[in-house]
């Protein structure tokens, strides 16, 4: 048998080798993702071979694996999944599953029974040049109100986050915790945990920002980089500050632009309708598609 372990901040800089290999562009394969997440989906993890192996206790679909990612074997890794579920007499199921691991599970393992897609985890991929500036027709409404935000607050600063900033970026978040309620569970879950993620933000090698006026901090953010792109993990802004949500995504972006970086994924919007049209007027390039997999 596989022998799981529990994700902790400790396993997460362990694995960051092997999730910086994955090529899928998916939130679902980084060290934010799965740290964040980790409680909510009671999520554990194997490593064999030099591939990671992840599990999740995912939606209603009980026990699910991520299709494994790293340096090793991919076939050897996904038969090692294979021959734990017969022992264990569990169903073999992958989830969050993008196309590109769609085809490798398929190739490797044949045609599934079973493939579901959740359009509510589509992750939100965009090209990186759209959040420099939001140049063009198609991004005028982020424009306009960056346009807006610098004409009522012409005296906005914003910090790239180090180590001494992390109480500032807490204390930000917990004093306008009621901004940021809502009723949903997965909402209540993602506050939570970025509040806690501040602590680790050195040790997961993330970046930030903080964005103030007069002194006040007004927004957050926080990202990591995977090869060509940017995952922004937590985006938090004050909403009576018009203009501000944008503004925030686009400083954040100027902060980590490199030449390596082609794409900013914005993760997913969880069904929420509101979060659905915002993330649309950003322009994406693509929607990252998210499948469960069963083979019974």
């Amino acid at each position: 048998m596989l022998e799981y372990k529990q994700f902790d901040h400790q396993a997460m800089a362990e694995i960051r080798p092997l999730l910086d290999l994955q090529e899928y562009r998916s939130c679902d394969y980084t060290v934010g993702g799965i740290y964040m997440w980790r409680e909510f989906f009671r999520q554990a993890y194997a490593v064999k071979d030099g591939m990671l192996i992840s599990s999740a206790d995912y939606l209603d679909n009980g026990v699910c694996f991520g299709v494994p990612v790293g340096s090793g074997d991919l076939k050897a890794a996904l038969e090692a999944v294979k021959a734990d579920c017969a022992e264990r007499k569990r169903p073999l199921r992958f989830c969050c599953v993008t196309e590109e691991g769609l085809a490798q599970l398929t190739e490797t393992l044949g045609q599934p029974s079973k493939t579901i897609e959740y359009r509510d985890w589509a992750d939100y991929l965009y090209p990186y040049e759209n959040f420099l500036g939001y140049h063009g027709k198609k991004l005028v409404t982020p424009r306009n109100h960056c346009n807006r935000f610098m004409r009522d607050y012409p005296q906005y600063v914003y910090r790239a986050m180090d180590a001494s900033m992390i109480g500032e970026a807490k204390r930000f978040l917990q004093e306008n915790a009621p901004s940021f309620d809502k009723a949903a569970p997965l909402a209540k879950e993602e506050f939570i945990r970025a509040v806690e993620v501040l602590d680790h933000f050195e040790l997961f090698g993330f970046s930030g920002g903080l964005l103030s006026v007069d002194g006040k901090t007004i927004g957050l953010s926080v990202g990591e980089t995977i090869g060509d792109t940017l995952f922004v993990h937590i985006e938090k802004a004050l909403t009576e500050f018009s203009g501000a949500y944008p503004m925030l995504a686009m400083l954040f972006a100027k902060q980590n632009a490199s030449e390596k970086l082609l794409y900013i994924n914005r993760e997913d919007d969880s069904g929420d309708e509101g979060l659905r049209r915002s993330k649309t007027e950003y322009r994406p390039c693509c929607l990252i598609k998210k499948y469960v997999v069963c083979y019974e």
